[in-house]
């Protein structure tokens, strides 16, 4: 999956958590991983309202759902 870029609207209102959020990412662009069901962890990050990039769950997650505008999803280096 890493290196494809992919833009969906994801509703945040949906959620209530980072787990259920980032479950939901990587169900939706699972077709997109190399096949391998352990290929490790992927983490979230986000651009939020003033411009800066923050990992999600820096903060609780009602701020993030107000201030964030663009989420990318980053496979954990070992």
């Amino acid at each position: 999956m890493e290196g494809v870029i992919i833009g969906r609207k994801i509703d945040l209102t949906l959620f209530d958590s980072y787990q259920a959020l980032t479950n939901a990412v990587l169900n939706m662009f699972a077709k997109y991983r190399n096949g391998d069901e352990d290929d490790g962890p992927y983490i979230l990050s986000y651009l939020d309202k003033e411009g800066d990039w923050l990992l999600a769950g820096d903060v609780p997650w009602q701020i993030f759902v107000e201030s964030v505008q663009r989420i990318e999803l980053l496979k954990r280096r070992s």
